[in-house]
């Protein structure tokens, strides 16, 4: 699908503010990065900043006298991997074009079943070399809270961020954020940017 303006809609649980103030984030980023790619995923109820390049659990064996038994480590790794949220977690995934390219892999879906050893080797550089991924949290209306996480791909690097945002006093704001800076985020979803 091309993108034409395309938006994040509300749906009747979600914070209309909420889905405005991502929006906002959305069309400054697209902007600024002039990503061709843009997949937008909406992940059952918050999440909170661990998942941000979150990319799964080892099994690691260990002994136990002469019993072997086995414990998970969580891996954050250096090459960014897709978030392993389970699939039952994602309510929808989209995709959108700026133009048309031949990139069949960014069409499949991200969040599929996959065993841990599989999530460690799934990365986000294999999905697009000129993208966006956005995932945002559901119930917003409900919690009065809400999490977004951004991945921008160009080529081989990558750039990650996490916010959480919250109803504060009727009003949705950036209360948190990872690997972007609050005034930066702020900024973007501020009615007076340049």
């Amino acid at each position: 699908m091309l993108l034409n303006d395309q938006k994040i809609k509300a749906l009747p649980d979600d914070a209309e503010d909420f889905i405005l103030l991502l929006n906002k984030i959305l069309g400054t980023l697209v902007w600024q990065y002039r990503v061709k790619e843009i997949r937008i995923v909406k992940i059952k109820n918050w999440f909170d900043h661990k998942w941000l390049n979150f990319s799964g659990k080892a099994i690691i064996p260990f002994k136990e006298g002469v019993l072997t038994e086995y414990s998970f480590e969580e891996k954050w790794q250096d090459k960014v991997t897709v978030p392993p949220f389970h699939p039952r977690r994602v309510l929808s995934e989209t995709f959108f074009r700026k133009k048309p390219t031949n990139n069949e892999t960014f069409e499949k879906r991200l969040h599929t079943g996959k065993n841990s050893i599989d999530n460690l080797h799934n990365r986000i550089t294999d999905k697009t070399k000129d993208g966006l991924f956005l995932w945002y949290s559901s119930e917003t209306k409900i919690n009065a809270k809400g999490s977004l996480m951004v991945y921008i791909v160009q080529e081989n690097y990558v750039h990650t961020f996490y916010a959480g945002l919250a109803d504060h006093n009727g009003q949705w704001q950036v209360m948190k954020t990872k690997g972007i800076e609050l005034n930066e985020l702020k900024l973007m979803t501020s009615d007076k940017r340049a």
